[in-house]
């Protein structure tokens, strides 16, 4: 089956798309190692979002698992977890990485997902300056018993995908994650991903 819309997400980048209600998404880690932060807005209203959040609240889960929904801030569904081809680890508990983040190693105008996601945005006409929370596909960075949060290596190998689909008419954007300061999240260097749509 061939796509109907394929994008390459470049690593230290954003992406965005327009995506119909119904369709399928394959998320792909092309060289492995990397995570991706997705979002997800309804074109009728960008002011709602994929929420975290809710999603966790209303799956009492920290991800969901395949056959369950992501939400809005409207608690509505806006994605559904159709299959996973992955490792299956992924998060939705860290925030993006923005400017504050490398600020705090002492780096300064750094590529971070922040800024790649609100440049995403506006090419696709999202006046905003508000980013949500991301879904951390491939993120490895599992709650601990005690309670603390571990950052560990992304397990991806070059190939693994993931299958969602839209709910709605919906606003896709894609960062590959820029966090590059230590070999144990990213393999230290971003890398791309690519989205692929089929109907």
């Amino acid at each position: 089956m061939e796509p109907k819309q394929k994008l390459v997400v470049p690593g230290y980048s954003g992406k965005g798309l327009r995506v119909q209600a119904g369709s399928l998404i394959r998320i792909t880690d092309v060289e492995g190692c990397q995570v991706g932060d997705l979002f997800a807005l309804p074109q009728a209203d960008p002011r709602e979002y994929l929420c975290t959040a809710r999603t966790r609240a209303v799956n009492a889960r920290l991800f969901p698992a395949v056959g369950q929904q992501f939400v809005t801030n409207e608690y509505r569904p806006i994605l559904t977890f159709v299959a996973d081809h992955s490792p299956g680890i992924h998060d939705t508990l860290y925030m993006t990485c923005d400017p504050g983040t490398y600020r705090r190693y002492g780096v300064e105008g750094h590529p971070n997902c922040y800024e790649n996601y609100l440049k995403a945005a506006k090419e696709l006409g999202i006046d905003t300056n508000y980013v949500p929370g991301p879904v951390n596909l491939f993120q490895n960075t599992p709650a601990q018993p005690d309670g603390s949060i571990k950052l560990g290596r992304s397990p991806t190998k070059a190939g693994d995908y993931v299958e969602l689909r839209a709910e709605m008419d919906i606003y896709l954007i894609l960062t590959a994650c820029s966090f590059d300061l230590t070999p144990d999240f990213i393999g230290g260097k971003s890398t791309p991903l690519q989205i692929e749509v089929f109907r």
